[in-house]
């Protein structure tokens, strides 16, 4: 327990310069961007007095060198003050808060529906290698990797929304609906998420699938399992106890890493079928040049990337007991 614990405070201490560095990565690139937050916002407004907008500058902070607004936001969010919106005038940690659970609702149930469509479809294409059932996967998991998300979506939105009217296009929910019982308002609800949901697990799937079929078929050919077979082990216990459990390994490795793939899949999804998440409110954010946001959202998901990279690791340990945490 003392290794692992160690080991846990290892990880985090050295994934604490890479926060550093993609922040100020971040923040660079973001002040150099042509245009500004004044610009965006006050657009529509017509002429205004040079001495109004160098007040607003003033304000914000903006009127200050690159280096020193860099200090003053590692300072602000070293004690947890993710800053103000330039744009919606309110604390950013409330939009993260109203955003971000629709996006992990996307994103959850999404890594879910792929992880029990592929690691079957991939043991079952990898045990019957070459058949029809092979072909047809290895044939559907090529399009999946291949096919932009935002085609994908369109293109569902076309067939399953526009020719067949069979579920609802935009949002999270339907404007103006008065739910009778919460299980209506539930039902609602996930009607308006099985198109990006399906978007987002199709191309995951896809790549899961592949891997988990590849996998299988390298640990099928190893000594251990000829073995097992010689012995007179069914082949359900063969396959299922000790060939799935090794060839595991680089499925939980793709889906740590695909965090921030699901992330980024999500955030074109999000903007195709209008859903308030996060995705769609970092473009906004992005267009807006609404620096304090996109400071803050980038550096939530890297921090999550790190601690999905965490748990990967860990449950290496779980699936495979020669692993040790020195």
């Amino acid at each position: 327990m003392g290794g692992l614990r160690d080991y846990i405070i290892r990880r985090i201490m050295s994934s604490i310069p890479t926060l550093f560095g993609i922040s100020i990565l971040t923040f660079t690139i973001i002040h150099l961007a042509p245009g500004g937050p004044l610009r965006f916002s006050l657009a529509l407004q017509g002429d205004i007095p040079v001495e109004y907008l160098l007040e607003i500058e003033r304000r914000l902070g903006l009127d200050k060198p690159i280096w020193m607004q860099y200090v003053i936001w590692l300072k602000n969010i070293l004690t947890g003050n993710l800053g103000t919106s330039y744009i919606k005038e309110v604390p950013v940690i409330n939009l993260i808060s109203l955003y971000s659970w629709n996006t992990i609702k996307l994103m959850f149930s999404a890594q879910v529906l792929a992880l029990i469509i592929a690691v079957p479809l991939g043991i079952i294409s990898a045990i019957k290698q070459d058949s029809i059932v092979d072909n047809v996967s290895r044939f559907v998991s090529l399009f999946g990797v291949s096919l932009p998300t935002f085609w994908t979506g369109l293109m569902l939105i076309f067939l399953i929304s526009v020719k067949l009217d069979l579920l609802p296009v935009f949002g999270s929910h339907t404007i103006g609906a008065i739910y009778s019982s919460p299980i209506e308002a539930f039902l609602d609800q996930a009607s308006h998420m099985v198109l990006p949901v399906t978007v987002l697990a199709f191309s995951s799937a896809a790549l899961i699938t592949r891997l988990v079929r590849s996998s299988m078929l390298e640990v099928l050919r190893q000594d251990y399992i000829m073995t097992a077979r010689a012995k007179g082990l069914r082949e359900n216990i063969v396959v299922y106890k000790h060939a799935l459990r090794n060839a595991l390994l680089p499925v939980v490795t793709v889906t740590g890493m695909s965090m921030g793939f699901l992330l980024a899949g999500a955030t074109v999804t999000e903007t195709v079928f209008a859903w308030p998440g996060l995705g769609r409110f970092v473009v906004q954010c992005t267009f807006n040049r609404d620096y304090p946001a996109i400071m803050a959202i980038t550096m939530i998901v890297a921090l999550m990337v790190v601690l999905s990279n965490l748990i990967t690791d860990l449950t290496y340990g779980f699936l495979d007991p020669r692993i040790r945490y020195e």
